[in-house]
């Protein structure tokens, strides 16, 4: 078996900022070292920088910002050549969701150990051995090897569940070059989960201060079990199979459902202070000490946020709910 172990990885990443120029994102990529080529943009965007299949977007229309879009590939490439931290890009939008918008991200779980067999999960896809909240399916077989869709390309969450070994095979026409990557990795079945706008950004709110993986298979569990339903006791029971409870690993479901026109809230406000930036906050201020932190904060420059500003309003009202 693959000497690999089962690992958890971001494997696309698209965001648009209105507030970072592409300088700043290179800076923030911690890729100023890099040789970026400039390159035609895309959607509306006039320009773009380039460097191993991460895109920075911008001359575009002046409320369109700067998008950054880094493929699976990207990713890899920011893990290797930049910080790897995924969590500053996070902050981008947690920080101003106004001004900052996560379009796409894509968190795969990658299996080695021969726990899923890409012919029974086809199969009982087609024998409808499964519970989703998606009711569109798709199970292909091409020269890439077989993979399923549960969920439609157009919306907010789909899961892709696929033969990453047979994709990787598929580009290699040279059998000697095939035999010595089935030696390193015989088995390699990845499950990816996409997920949209208002869904990405609930994961990644849901990210602080737990592991991706927590959050990873008590979302996959929201939206996918495979096994059958069956009556015990009168009552209508569904039996998840054995292959999908190793890889759910026990996880609790978890929605990352947005309800449209949710108001910014103090549980949320304090859930990013204490969660988020808690650490730093306390260093200041065991640096700076309170009074010293109070001052320093009272005379920041950059302009108040409105929910921020809301916020207060509502304290002075004392109609402040968290």
């Amino acid at each position: 078996m693959s000497s690999r172990e089962n690992a958890i990885l971001i494997d696309w990443l698209s965001i648009t900022t209105k507030t970072h120029s592409p300088e700043d994102i290179i800076s923030l990529l911690g890729m100023t070292d890099c040789t970026w080529q400039t390159t035609t943009g895309m959607h509306g965007y006039r320009d773009r920088l380039w460097y191993d299949s991460i895109s920075i977007h911008y001359n575009g229309r002046a409320d369109m910002g700067v998008w950054l879009e880094m493929s699976g590939q990207g990713c890899r490439a920011f893990e290797t050549y930049g910080t790897g931290d995924f969590n500053s890009l996070f902050r981008i939008v947690l920080d101003d969701p106004k001004l900052a918008h996560l379009t796409r991200l894509d968190v795969a779980y990658d299996e080695y150990d021969g726990t899923l067999d890409i012919d029974r999960l086809c199969k009982d896809t087609l024998n409808d051995k499964y519970r989703s909240k998606m009711q569109f399916y798709e199970v292909v077989q091409s020269s890439n090897g077989k993979s399923l869709d549960i969920g439609s390309k157009t919306s907010d969450v789909m899961i892709r569940i696929y033969d990453k070994l047979a994709e990787r095979l598929s580009k290699f026409k040279n059998e000697d070059e095939k035999e010595k990557i089935r030696d390193e990795i015989p088995h390699w079945i990845r499950i990816e989960i996409q997920m949209r706008d208002d869904r990405a950004l609930e994961f990644v709110r849901q990210l602080n201060g737990n592991q991706i993986g927590k959050i990873y298979t008590g979302v996959l569990k929201n939206y996918l079990e495979y096994g059958y339903f069956r009556e015990v006791d009168g009552e209508r029971r569904f039996e998840t199979f054995s292959y999908w409870q190793k890889i759910l690993n026990g996880a609790e479901a978890l929605s990352i459902y947005v309800k449209p026109g949710t108001d910014y809230n103090l549980a949320r406000c304090a859930n990013y202070v204490f969660n988020s930036a808690g650490n730093a906050v306390d260093a200041l201020i065991q640096i700076y000490g309170p009074d010293l932190f109070q001052k320093l904060l009272s005379q920041r420059t950059i302009q108040q946020n409105p929910k921020y500003t809301n916020l207060i309003n509502k304290h002075k009202k004392g109609c402040l709910k968290s």
